[in-house]
């Protein structure tokens, strides 16, 4: 999974928690490296709470008009990242489970930061 710098936001700590969330989620999907599969799991789950929560702060911090919508789109994706990851320790890397990563982390993550964290994002920059 690659980062590219359309998907900055030009926010530097969101930019740069976005591209370690991009690093992990290439380590799931690396058949090479099934060994640091469980891990990368593991941090991601703890590292998306972290990422989650520092981008809330940073929207109620602002007065973010939409600051309760965009904590409702993380809230249901820790919900969805927590099914997936309990599946995928329980069955392992297999090509249909690397497509559900892709699709449902990958797809997510690159909707959420080219649609609602743009929009956070032009917002805040508008403020300084």
């Amino acid at each position: 999974m690659l980062w590219s710098k359309s998907l900055e936001t030009g926010i530097n700590l969101i930019d740069e928690q976005h591209k370690e969330l991009f690093r992990q989620v290439d380590i799931l999907l690396d058949q090479s490296n099934e060994n640091r599969h469980k891990e990368a799991l593991i941090f991601l789950d703890k590292y998306i709470q972290k990422h989650f929560s520092d981008e809330q702060k940073m929207q109620a911090d602002s007065k973010y008009p939409k600051t309760v919508q965009h904590k409702k789109f993380h809230d249901d994706y820790v919900i969805v990242f927590r099914k997936l990851k309990e599946k995928y320790l329980k069955e392992g890397p297999s090509p249909a489970n690397n497509m559900e990563i892709n699709k449902t982390v990958v797809g997510w993550l690159k909707d959420h930061i080219l649609v609602h964290d743009r929009e956070f994002a032009t917002y805040y920059k508008s403020l300084k």
